[in-house]
């Protein structure tokens, strides 16, 4: 079920952008519907609303809600 109030914590966004910004790697990990955990390496390329959730761009590609984020790491060592 999407969750429409969820907001990142201006705090939070603010990181956000500035990672994006300066195209620094992350990882993020995030929650599936099956409630199993996947991670996704690589630079954030956008932060947005659209239909009124909040989406993060990974990548120029890969679209992740920001409700189901459970972690964001910056400079992370490179997966194995």
């Amino acid at each position: 079920m999407k969750n429409y109030n969820f907001r990142l914590a201006c705090g939070l966004y603010d990181q956000v952008e500035l990672l994006s910004m300066r195209k620094t790697p992350v990882k993020i990990t995030y929650k599936m519907d099956d409630d199993s955990a996947l991670e996704i390496l690589g630079i954030i390329t956008d932060v947005y609303v659209r239909n009124k959730i909040e989406y993060i761009q990974i990548n120029g590609k890969h679209e992740i809600e920001t409700s189901l984020i459970l972690n964001i790491q910056s400079n992370p060592k490179p997966f194995k």
